[in-house]
């Protein structure tokens, strides 16, 4: 794939105001005013706190032109923004590929939906023979930024794998167009890759052992997993407000993104017996089935606005065992299947989503 066939949507799409506010959150930490930051972006304050607040590919390049000239001296910028994005930085979409079943399918689905993410540079992912290759493509940037731009980018991939993973990805290799910086740059390439890079090369890539991609995903560590269930959490409690035994039933649903579990193993955690967790819920107007519904439900709508998942995605990461009993469930909820929801909600289908990084 050359950098000239890069369709512009496939970089120069809206994104979330997430990606500004860590961005100026960098500046503000080194010094640099909240204004200055903003200057020529068109990003107001109002835009910056608005949870739902859209900007698009440009304000972002302006805002990088305003971080990189109001900190010149601070080569490692890009590396230092990129550790800032974390799984819950990308809100569904980072729950969708935390509860992956393989890192396979967590980079399958990230690739497929980069428009969900905040990556101005378009990455092909190539398996040939033993080795993965991921290409990070630049030459459609401005060049004033485009150094920023790659360490950004690559350095959010490594802290998004490691919170996925629990540890560093092994890499084989990683290839830098970039010059042979300073022994201390260089340093702080290596540490975050865990190889040393060799510079000067004519592409940007990541190598990795094909293995990998079977590697069972263990759900990230604690600290980012407590964060995805709160996130999930503040979800389903804007749709239903729950209290007593129902809301710890509700909440341990919610606990582990990928594996939701049965009522027997619900109550054993809880410490009694299903019949005592039954007699619990009933006495509340609730059941372990209508909580497991509405977990469900709430989470297949927003994953499907939010993160795009196919159908059968969607199915794999709300525990069903196939697409036919999700298909059926989510009629049960909304009167109609997933796909006439979409076409109601004015989502797109499942087969007409662009394909945004090949495989």
């Amino acid at each position: 794939m050359s950098a000239k066939s890069i369709p512009r949507a496939a970089w120069d799409f809206r994104r979330g105001v997430a990606t500004a506010r860590v961005l100026t959150q960098l500046g503000y930490d080194h010094g640099v005013s909240v204004d200055d930051m903003l200057r020529h972006t068109g990003i107001t304050r109002a835009v910056l706190d608005d949870p739902k607040g859209e900007i698009d590919a440009h304000q972002e390049i302006q805002l990088i032109r305003n971080l990189q000239q109001a900190l010149p001296h601070i080569p490692t910028l890009g590396l230092q923004a990129g550790t800032r994005y974390h799984v819950t930085t990308y809100g569904l979409w980072g729950y969708a590929v935390l509860s992956s079943p393989t890192l396979g399918a967590a980079i399958g689905m990230a690739s497929r939906m980069l428009n969900q993410t905040f990556s101005l540079t378009t990455n092909e992912v190539e398996q040939a023979a033993e080795l993965v290759t991921v290409t990070y493509h630049s030459d459609h940037l401005p060049p004033d930024v485009r150094g920023f731009i790659v360490d950004r980018d690559r350095a959010s991939v490594i802290t998004l794998q490691r919170e996925i993973l629990g540890q560093p990805l092994p890499y084989q290799a990683i290839l830098m167009r970039r010059p042979e910086p300073t022994p201390d740059v260089a340093e702080a390439y290596t540490s975050l890759f865990g190889i040393c890079p060799q510079f000067g090369q004519s592409h940007d890539r990541s190598l990795f052992a094909a293995g990998l991609m079977q590697q069972p995903l263990p759900q990230a560590d604690s600290h980012t997993a407590q964060l995805c269930e709160q996130m999930c959490k503040k979800l389903v409690d804007r749709r239903s407000q729950r209290t007593g035994v129902a809301a710890q039933v509700r909440d341990r649903l919610l606990r582990t993104p990928g594996h939701i579990p049965d009522m027997e193993e619900v109550a054993a955690e809880m410490q009694m017996t299903s019949r005592t967790l039954r007699r619990h819920l009933t006495a509340e107007g609730a059941s372990f089935r209508a909580l497991l519904e509405e977990v469900r439900s709430t989470l297949a709508e927003e994953l499907m606005g939010s993160a795009s998942l196919t159908h059968g995605e969607i199915a794999e990461r709300l525990g069903y065992a196939d697409v036919t009993t999700f298909i059926e469930a989510f009629r049960r909820w909304k009167g109609v299947p997933p796909s006439e929801f979409r076409k109601q909600q004015g989502l797109p289908g499942q087969n007409l989503r662009r394909r945004f990084i090949p495989r």
